[in-house]
């Protein structure tokens, strides 16, 4: 029996995590920052939601 790693481990985990109330992040349209591996859009609008004396750069 050949072991598939999709199958087993990974669909299932993604599965628990989003019924948790995680949500999936693809990485097929993400926008990273390469040098510190961070998702800069969500980044960027989660600061301006916490700290709402700061406006957005342009």
């Amino acid at each position: 029996m050949k072991f598939n790693e999709d199958s087993s481990v990974k669909i299932p985990s993604i599965l628990h995590l989003t019924r948790l109330g995680y949500k999936y992040l693809s990485l097929k349209d993400a926008v990273i920052d390469e040098s510190t591996n961070i998702f800069t859009n969500i980044f960027k609008s989660s600061i301006l939601k916490i700290n709402e004396e700061i406006e957005e750069a342009k």
